[in-house]
């Protein structure tokens, strides 16, 4: 019986899926294309050509391995779609062997499961042509070896998990970088929850996931000159979040705020600041570490400048990135995110209430990496794609704190109150 419901999970989520693709399609595909994906398919291009050392600056941005999948699909956007979808469905089933792992019930791990199944967010990134769907079933693959690490009593056997841990992480982060420094925290953790060979495991998760990243900025650095893992956050900071804080903060528009920053780069540089426009930025993409000493110099500079405004964004930041879902779905969304997190955020608070520390902070450090590090370089420009990657995780913690009431419910039902003397 759990599998057939589960089975229908997976089948409901992956209809729900098509059926977004099926709605936003049109013939020549226009809708999918623009933004990441063109960088992806420059890349996936010049993978044809045969330039498997990854030579074009674009990859100082984006990691190789969703350009590699795309052209292993010859670039046929439907295929990309379709695989894409795929990738988005299996994160269900794997959540229902996240929570559990993480101990719940059955009935409450299905649960767990119908939520990432149902999620908007999750949704919508399926029906694209971006890398999120892979990256993040990378990550959810990295949460289930992880605690099959930390459950092992065998500190041989768990090793392996460990290791396969790091794997995992690392080939997020080399499909979305987001993940590139989560093998540190969740070593951590790895280390203090085991009780038999903490040190050899969490070793090993931090060998693979450090060894993913490093090989990764060393081709960076031998290619381009420039020791990074990708530039992006650098961009992101300066044209995102400084953006932000100077908008608020002046009152300019938008785009006289872009060709502002631009401009305070270019001076750094020692380059003819005159005529620069808000398409300037875009410029500054990529570039050499000079470049991106001045982009964050000039951050942190709006930053000095406007500290109560820099505090000022990040409730603003916290919001797009927990409750808002851009697009035909923001309306539900809104109402589906805020019961998620709500949710969530009780079942966090009973899992410590309940001193199950292992568990919470399992679920909790995750969480924190993803939110603080899009909050420390991007308030505006986003939505619940910045969280998704943890939804698995959101989906067992509200599954957990519901199981808690209905089991307080069932208690209250059982047992009365006394009637009242009159």
């Amino acid at each position: 019986m759990p599998r057939c419901a589960l089975l229908g999970i997976v089948l409901l989520g992956l209809v729900l899926r098509i059926g977004y693709a099926v709605a936003i399609y049109e013939p020549s595909l226009v809708v999918y294309h623009g933004g990441e994906y063109e960088l992806y398919r420059m890349g996936a291009e010049d993978v044809l050509k045969g330039d498997l050392g990854f030579t074009s600056d674009l990859y100082l941005m984006r990691p190789p391995l969703f350009p590699l999948l795309m052209a292993a699909l010859d670039l046929q956007p439907f295929a990309i779609l379709m695989i894409n979808i795929l990738f988005s469905s299996a994160i269900a089933p794997v959540t229902f062997v996240l929570a559990r792992q993480l101990r719940l019930p059955i009935k409450f791990a299905l649960l767990a499961t119908i939520i990432v199944a149902l999620d908007q967010t999750s949704i919508k990134y399926a029906g694209v042509l971006q890398a999120e769907p892979l990256a993040n079933l990378l990550l959810a693959l990295a949460f289930v070896s992880l605690l099959k690490a930390w459950e092992i009593p065998s500190a041989a056997n768990a090793l392996p998990w460990a290791a396969l841990t790091g794997a995992f992480i690392a080939l997020s982060a080399l499909t979305r970088p987001s993940a590139y420094m989560l093998w540190l925290p969740m070593a951590f953790w790895l280390g203090f929850a085991r009780r038999q060979g903490r040190i050899l495991a969490a070793s090993a998760l931090l060998v693979i996931g450090f060894g993913g990243a490093w090989l990764w900025t060393s081709h960076n650095a031998a290619v381009f000159g420039h020791r990074t893992f990708t530039t992006i956050g650098n961009y992101n900071l300066l044209y995102y979040r400084a953006a932000s804080v100077l908008h608020q903060a002046t009152g300019q528009k938008i785009d006289e705020v872009y060709a502002e920053l631009a401009r305070r780069v270019e001076m750094k540089l020692g380059k003819d600041t005159a005529n620069i426009s808000t398409k300037k930025r875009y410029e500054h993409y990529t570039g050499s570490p000079h470049l991106q000493s001045a982009m964050t110099e000039v951050a942190i500079g709006v930053f000095r400048d406007h500290p109560f405004h820099y505090a000022l964004t990040i409730p603003v930041g916290l919001f797009r990135v927990l409750m808002q879902t851009d697009g035909p779905l923001a309306r539900i969304s809104l109402l589906w995110n805020l019961a998620l997190i709500g949710a969530a955020a009780f079942g966090l608070w009973r899992l410590i209430q309940a001193k199950f520390w292992t568990s919470a902070v399992f679920l909790a450090l995750p969480c924190a990496y993803f939110v603080c590090g899009t909050l420390l370089v991007q308030t505006s420009g986003i939505d619940t794609r910045a969280r998704v990657m943890i939804t698995p995780l959101l989906a067992v913690m509200a599954a957990y704190g519901l199981m808690h009431l209905l089991i307080r419910r069932r208690a209250a039902s059982a047992f009365p109150s006394p009637p009242v003397d009159s």
